[in-house]
Formats: structure tokens, C-alpha cells, sequence
């Protein structure tokens, strides 16, 4: 995976997090980028506050943290914040774009054990992240690993598609990335001209999310749509307390 995200954090790195299309091919304004971050962090705290989950101001980890949108979202908030990334690449640009690290760390790991201590965070979060893992099996894996590594009491939250529609696991894209650039086509061609790639989809349905967090011993407060105007499949956000 890792070799996928670095090729595409040389790219198009802020598209490959936020992939809007009329910001493709680094059209994103970075100042624009970031204020995003700041506002979903501000959302999903008060879904918090709403759904009665008292948080913890202390220690987040912001899982798959790309360039750190999120890491300095909740910056603002949290005492300290450890933003960790598959890329090696994104993680270099993350420490790039935050010029006040102070409260934010960034941290590259390729394992499917978290490099941490049990019971080190108050918070952890992760968005548009576990979608893109190849299994499901891994992305369960990783919520694991969330409650292993949350404090008690402590308060995971993580987005994650319901159910990602036959038409859409086919994924042509993606097949025709691996092997145009398989026979030796330039990757940066094949992003530019024919706006392929190597980006996977996936999901697993909300209720095996629920019965699997609940093995885990760990309690599903909240379940949220993640964003309304989805249309092709749905994702949720789940607020899990530990």
C-alpha cells in the first residue's frame, strides 16, 4: 500500500485525500484544504456532545493522516496530536505544511499493529481511510487495534461505507492502472491523461461493523451518515466508546 500512496502523494497529494473533482490535478488551494479539516473536526465533535459522549481533551491519534488535514483539525482542540500514515511521502509533506508542530507529531508505519502502547489515546479518529484497505479482514484488524490503544473510557470514531455496489468493486480504474503501468507506462500518465488510479474501494455491512466492535468490548454509541448526498453507496460514521 505504501508504494501506491507515495506515488500518489507525488501526484496530486491533497486531491488524493479529498478528492473533489473540480480540484483534481492540484487545484486545491491549500488554505482551502485545510479549513475543511478544521470544520469536520468541529462537526464531529458535536455529533459527540449530541449523542451525550464526553471527550476527553487530551492525547488523538488521527489515523491515516496523509498531509495532516485532520491532525490540525482537531489540533485546536486536543493537548497533543499524533497524525500516522502509511507514506512516508505524506508524512514528509505533513511535517511540510504544519509549520507549528507543537501539538502535532507525524509518524510513518507500514505494520497492521499500531506502534503504540495499550491504552495511550483519549480520542482516535480516522475518515476516508479504511476504505481504501484491500481487505476486510485488515480494516477490522485496524478497529482492533483503535480499542487496544484507546484509553477507558477513551472514544474511537472512524467513517466507513456500508456496502460498496457490485458495479463499483469491479473497479476498472484501478485494474487498468496496475496493468498499463505494469508493461511499463509512466504513472504520472496514467493519472494525468486517463485520470487512472490505484485507489481501492471497500466496505462491510453496518451491522457485522456493530457486532464485531461490540467482540472487541467496546460500546457503538452513535452511528451517522457520513454524508448525506452520497449517491452511488452510503458510509457511516461510528462513535464507539471504549
Amino acid at each position: 500500500m505504501s508504494s501506491n500512496w507515495n506515488t500518489l502523494a507525488e501526484l496530486d497529494p491533497l486531491w488524493t485525500i479529498l478528492s473533489d473533482p473540480e480540484k483534481k490535478f492540484g487545484k486545491w488551494d491549500p488554505k482551502d484544504f485545510f479549513s475543511t479539516g478544521a470544520q469536520e473536526a468541529e462537526r464531529v465533535l458535536s455529533i459527540c456532545k449530541a449523542n451525550g459522549i464526553n471527550v476527553s481533551y487530551g492525547k488523538l491519534l488521527d489515523f491515516g493522516c496523509g498531509v495532516g488535514r485532520m491532525t490540525r483539525g482537531f489540533a485546536t482542540y486536543f493537548s497533543s496530536c499524533v497524525g500516522i500514515d502509511v507514506s512516508e511521502k505524506m508524512v514528509h509533506l505533513a511535517k511540510e505544511f504544519d509549520t507549528q508542530l507543537s501539538r502535532c507529531e507525524f509518524v510513518t508505519s507500514e505494520t497492521q499493529v499500531l506502534p503504540f502502547a495499550d491504552k495511550s489515546f483519549d480520542f482516535i479518529f480516522t475518515v476516508l481511510v479504511l476504505q481504501h484497505l484491500p481487505e476486510k479482514r485488515t480494516i477490522l484488524n485496524y478497529i482492533a487495534e483503535f480499542v487496544r490503544v484507546a484509553k477507558p473510557n477513551g472514544v474511537v470514531v472512524f467513517q466507513l461505507p456500508n456496502e460498496v455496489p457490485l458495479r463499483q468493486r469491479l473497479q476498472i480504474r484501478r485494474r487498468l492502472w496496475w496493468l498499463l503501468s505494469s508493461i511499463g507506462i509512466p504513472r504520472s500518465w496514467l493519472f494525468k491523461e486517463l485520470g487512472l488510479a490505484p485507489i481501492k474501494m471497500n466496505g462491510i455491512a453496518r451491522n457485522e461493523v456493530e457486532k464485531f466492535i461490540r467482540s472487541c468490548g467496546a460500546k457503538v454509541q452513535a452511528v451517522e451518515r457520513y454524508d448525506a448526498t452520497e449517491g452511488l453507496y452510503h458510509s457511516y460514521y461510528y462513535f464507539v466508546i471504549v
